[in-house]
């Protein structure tokens, strides 16, 4: 067997624990016949593995590299310019949902749909930050915490279908239709971290799936943007700002985050230029 499919095969026999994936690796624990067959018998999305060739570069030097991931959609998207990873709550205010929606609208159409929104597929402001790139035809890059045939939560079907497309991705670690775990999602943050070069969080709390998320991503050097919330209450963006985070009081702070992370290419100082033009 390849290692490729060796990696499937441990995938489907641990429900994609990475943990007792990497034990078995290490021990070299032989599979059967029929853990095998299985792989290539139940797997029906595509399937990049860690000793492939097209295996993301902005994995490779994150926390616990994934060892397999099955996807949907456009993989180079994972290789193109201005990812964003746009998270937070899944109980915001009025004003952080419709803050973020129309900060993430305004700066794709400031830059012709160009940025990549990368988010976790969560109610709430994942979906809110997913939803204005996507009702504008952008690219969206979700990673999900349940298997890649079961998306939760059921309420963004609409968001996965999208990102199925030629037009997003669809990422998990979990095959088939594994159920969604809690431990899963924290687990998945750091791949959210992990793609993009700018972080935007859009509220939380303290202690939460987005807190983790944030820490992934000042581990790795990342730039973490938040938006300015109620002073009371527990928040985790004032305290992201207090601690040195970017405010974004504008799309304007979202743009030059992009820009600083990864450059202006060609066809982005035309778009710049057009803009400027018009104006």
């Amino acid at each position: 067997m390849e290692a490729k499919d060796i990696l499937v095969a441990l995938s489907l026999k641990y429900e994609g624990d990475y943990e007792k994936m990497l034990s078995d690796i290490r021990k070299k624990v032989p599979l059967t016949k029929e853990e095998k067959e299985r792989g290539q018998r139940e797997t029906k999305s595509m399937v990049v593995s860690i000793v492939d060739s097209d295996y993301p570069s902005c994995f490779r030097s994150c926390y616990q590299p994934p060892l397999l991931l099955y996807y949907y959609g456009n993989l180079s998207l994972l290789e193109k310019p201005y990812r964003l990873t746009a998270i937070g709550t899944r109980h915001p205010s009025v004003y952080q949902s419709e803050t973020c929606y129309s900060l993430l609208s305004q700066a794709e159409e400031r830059m012709k749909d160009r940025i990549i929104v990368v988010s976790g597929m969560a109610i709430g402001l994942d979906q809110q930050c997913m939803l204005a790139a996507m009702d504008r035809g952008a690219p969206v890059v979700s990673v999900i915490g349940s298997g890649i045939d079961k998306p939760f939560p059921s309420e963004n079907q609409g968001l996965y279908e999208y990102c199925k497309s030629g037009k997003g991705l669809v990422l998990s670690e979990y095959p088939i239709d594994c159920s969604a775990k809690p431990e899963n999602f924290l687990f998945r943050n750091r791949l959210l971290a992990g793609i993009s070069n700018v972080l935007f969080v859009g509220g939380g709390k303290s202690h939460s799936g987005t807190s983790v998320t944030v820490r992934y991503a000042l581990e790795e050097g990342k730039d973490v943007l938040a938006l300015p919330c109620n002073i009371g209450g527990d928040d985790l963006t004032n305290s992201l700002i207090k601690d040195g985070a970017s405010p974004v009081l504008d799309t304007q702070d979202i743009l030059e985050a992009l820009f600083s992370a990864y450059g202006i290419d060609e066809e982005m100082k035309r778009v710049l230029s057009t803009s400027k033009k018009s104006a």
